[in-house]
């Protein structure tokens, strides 16, 4: 009897979850495991905004997903999945190559939604990916480059003037990061451009930040940006963008040439269309074990999801929310049914807390449900992230970020090509 073919498409926190607790069943035989993914890398998404504000090398918070595969004896496929011919269970990959498989699951993350605001997509900058942290790094020092040479005051006022749309976890970290690299390393740097002409906003459309999170945690969070001096816009959402100005849905219009779009996903999607139903935000549709559902809502056999992929809803009614612990227990649950070959087992999420990082030794934390701010935070917060990193050399590195981020500044340098120049009235009116 040959051994089932097991595909997994994605290579974040759900697919190497899956990975890590079907490798034995690999190595004994049992299943033949292959890896599916666009980058040759895992990518630890919590450290994007310390990588967007040089507080963290960019390569330190990656890890080859090749030397996370050899030692197991996974197969690694670097390509792009283009369709999926679910009658003949075959990936289509990139380059017209197929890929059969007995058992798939869908673990390929989630994509930058804008909600069809006018503008967003082609001006706003998205922060999910390392490329987009790397973005905004450079883009951010360009505007300081660019205002320390402008001569008119309004002109660096709008240049200086950084917008973020969505008030969760990560426009509240991306926020946090900014201010802190501006006071700490910025206003060092640049010493002709003063501090009372940047402004930082914060646009949320519900009527507090952080939705869902401990309300304390929410107010903590809001009074440490406000004390930081970030404009806290709640009750409103951006109802379009330009490139030198950002339109809120009461009219008020922010002069800035910079919007960092953290407002929210969608499930990715597929070149080809998936072949089952999807639902909430572009997700695949899943019973509560995970199995991906047909237009009929029938289970599809062979056929699951995972992670922000799926609009899964546990046992208990609630759904799954799209977070790093979602995807390992959604991960955890697919893995287990694959392994006594059916639908058995199905998912009672636990909530094991959150984290939040509000800058240097300030962060406010709910593990297991105790409630912690401030410096212990902190503290919490460095060596979690250390614990959950991918491999003892990344553990490592992100160590020496950490400790060497209390005494050295971030760095500023510019590694990526300028593509969005301004225009010389951007830079001064009288040059127009």
């Amino acid at each position: 009897m040959s051994a089932t073919e097991v595909v997994v498409v994605g290579g974040g926190f759900g697919g190497l979850e899956v990975c890590k607790r079907l490798a034995r069943a690999h190595a004994r035989g049992e299943l033949r495991l292959t890896l599916v993914d666009k980058e040759n890398f895992f990518q630890f998404n919590p450290l994007l905004p310390e990588v967007a504000t040089g507080a963290v090398e960019t390569r330190h918070i990656v890890y080859p997903l090749r030397a996370f595969c050899a030692p197991r004896g996974i197969r690694f496929v670097r390509n792009k999945v283009r369709a999926i011919d679910a009658g003949r269970k075959a990936l289509i990959l990139h380059n017209g190559i197929e890929l059969r498989y007995d058992q798939l699951v869908v673990a390929a993350g989630s994509s930058t939604n804008y909600f069809g605001v006018p503008g967003a997509e082609d001006i706003a900058f998205p922060f999910k990916t390392l490329m987009d942290a790397i973005r905004l790094r450079a883009h951010v020092v360009e505007m300081w480059e660019l205002a320390d040479q402008a001569t008119d005051a309004e002109a660096r006022r709008r240049l200086l003037t950084f917008v973020v749309a969505g008030g969760g976890i990560t426009g509240v970290e991306v926020c946090a990061s900014l201010v802190e690299m501006f006071h700490r390393t910025m206003a060092r740097l640049y010493p002709s451009v003063p501090l009372s002409l940047v402004s930082v906003h914060l646009v949320e459309a519900g009527e507090r930040l952080l939705g869902g999170l401990h309300v304390e945690h929410a107010e903590v969070a809001a009074r440490h940006l406000r004390a930081a001096g970030v404009s806290v816009v709640l009750h409103r959402r951006v109802s379009a963008v330009e490139r030198d100005r950002v339109t809120l849905d009461d009219g008020a219009v922010i002069p800035a040439h910079t919007l960092v779009w953290t407002t929210g996903v969608r499930g990715a999607a597929l070149e080809g269309g998936w072949p089952w139903a999807t639902g909430r935000g572009g997700r695949l549709k899943v019973d509560k074990h995970g199995r991906c559902l047909d237009a009929a809502a029938q289970p599809v056999p062979g056929a699951w999801a995972i992670g922000d992929a799926a609009d899964w809803v546990d046992d208990e009614g609630k759904p799954v929310p799209q977070v790093a612990q979602g995807a390992l227990q959604t991960g955890k649950t697919v893995a287990a049914n694959i392994l006594v070959g059916e639908a058995r087992h199905s998912l009672r999420y636990f909530d094991y807390g959150y984290i939040v990082g509000l800058g240097r030794h300030s962060t406010v934390a709910r593990p297991l449900g105790i409630p912690i701010s401030g410096f212990l935070a902190w503290y919490f917060w460095a060596f979690y992230y250390l614990f959950a990193m991918v491999g003892f050399r990344k553990q490592l590195e992100v160590a020496t970020d950490v400790i060497k981020g209390i005494f050295v500044h971030h760095d500023t340098s510019q590694i990526h090509e300028r593509r969005r120049m301004l225009r010389s009235e951007d830079l001064d009116p009288d040059l127009a």
